[in-house]
């Protein structure tokens, strides 16, 4: 028996375990906003990986990167706990896996179960964070398990790292590690997309909080004053009409999933949410927005800030009782990696071969921390994940299929042995 049916055996004999370990991940309440027990599932899943051998850190990131995350303006609270779980036998090429620890926040309207109950119903897990990123999360912790228990003899390095704050850009998470020079590292794999779907692009992303000045007086006199709700709206009718003559026009020459609903790579931006007035009988003297902007991998962020400024400075021009601030609360770089590149090729192979499926290449409209390890590690990377149309990923009743799972969990092992089995 060789190593790999050996390792995939070790996986398919644990699968109620590893959905009990999944479980266990989504009964711990991880949500980016505010940024709550990431200390609690980095020690957690450290002590797993300790007991089989690696060497383990947890590092805080330091104030100057919380500040830079945007902490006042979205409220960041609690320590910024990155994992890092080495593993290192022989002079052989070291492999980095990451796969992130914080999910979206939780609304509880609309769920049908309890969103940090792990639910198993219909072959699925229910939960925030099943899908996006601790699905991901169980793969890589037992995949290392698997190829550590089956008694397979390695020669390099294996670096996992179980990081906080990707949905809100990842600087105080995969940013500082890389940045700091942490985690260093040969070849890499981002566990996080969707399954049957190899990423090897992803747009980058600016937010900014937009505010509008007013006057306020009583609404009886509504003429009389400024209302900065009003004035708001203009600019947001303006980003509307750039989004759609503007930006879904700039492409990069990269495929994406037909979710996208666009052919290729698109620059992207959106008005998420909205804040502004007192009461009904008095005329709003402040308006805030977040704005979202998606960056290709190709534009350059001098430039998109000045665009951005431009279009609401021709707001200004047309009404100039529209005073309005630009506050940038963030960003992440787009990245990619060549579709032809040997390591893409090489765990596109890997992946078809152990599920026997084709697996497409594409690029991510959304943004992820593969960016780190590409553009300021400097080694090959593409994402990996689980997740298909019915996983609901950042909405209610979030889910995950449990053979996904299981069927990335074999691949990653697969990947691990492919690069370090001596």
């Amino acid at each position: 028996m060789n190593a790999e049916t050996r390792v995939h055996g070790y996986i398919e004999e644990r699968t109620d375990e590893i959905v009990e370990y999944l479980r266990s991940l989504i009964a711990i309440p991880t949500q980016a906003v505010p940024g709550e027990n990431y200390d609690k599932i980095a020690n957690y899943v450290g002590e797993k990986l300790s007991g089989l051998g690696f060497e383990t850190a947890v590092y805080d990131a330091p104030d100057d990167y919380m500040e830079t995350s945007g902490r006042d303006i979205l409220g960041l609270d609690g320590p910024r706990s990155n994992l890092v779980a080495t593993l290192r036998r022989g002079g052989g090429p070291t492999l980095h896996l990451n796969a992130h620890t914080d999910t979206v926040p939780v609304t509880p309207e609309g769920w049908t179960v309890d969103p940090f109950a792990g639910t198993i119903k219909d072959g699925r897990v229910y939960g925030r964070g099943a899908c996006d990123d601790k699905g991901e999360l169980a793969a890589m912790v037992y995949a290392a398990e698997a190829v550590v228990q089956s008694g397979v003899e390695l020669d390099g390095g294996l670096i996992l790292t179980a990081t906080p704050d990707e949905e809100i850009g990842g600087i105080a998470g995969l940013g500082y590690l890389i940045n700091e020079g942490l985690v260093k590292a040969d070849l890499g794999v981002g566990i996080d997309g969707n399954f049957g779907n190899l990423m090897i692009a992803t747009n980058g992303r600016v937010r900014w909080k937009l505010e509008t000045k007013g006057l306020a007086v009583h609404s009886a006199r509504a003429h009389t004053g400024v209302n900065a709700i009003e004035k708001m709206s203009k600019i947001v009718l303006a980003i509307a009409d750039y989004r759609r003559d503007v930006l879904l026009k700039r492409q990069a020459d990269v495929p994406v999933s037909p979710e996208a609903k666009t052919d290729k790579l698109s620059a992207m931006i959106n008005v998420g949410s909205i804040e502004g007035g007192l009461a009904p009988n008095i005329v709003p003297d402040r308006c805030s927005v977040i704005v979202d902007r998606r960056t290709l991998y190709t534009e350059k962020l001098e430039d998109v800030r000045a665009e951005f400024r431009g279009v609401v400075d021709n707001v200004s021009a047309q009404d100039p009782e529209v005073d309005a601030l630009i506050t940038e609360i963030n960003f992440r770089e787009g990245t990619y990696i060549e579709p032809t590149h040997p390591w893409v090729q090489e765990v596109k192979g890997i992946y078809e071969g152990v599920t026997g499926i084709p697996i497409p290449i594409y690029g991510a409209a959304g943004s992820a921390d593969m960016c780190y390890q590409i553009n300021q590690g400097g080694w090959p990377c593409m994402g990996l994940g689980v997740g298909d149309k019915e996983s609901r990923g950042h909405g209610v009743d979030e889910n995950v299929k449990i053979s996904e799972v299981i069927d990335l969990t074999k691949v990653v092992a697969s990947i691990i042995l492919a690069k370090l089995a001596a």
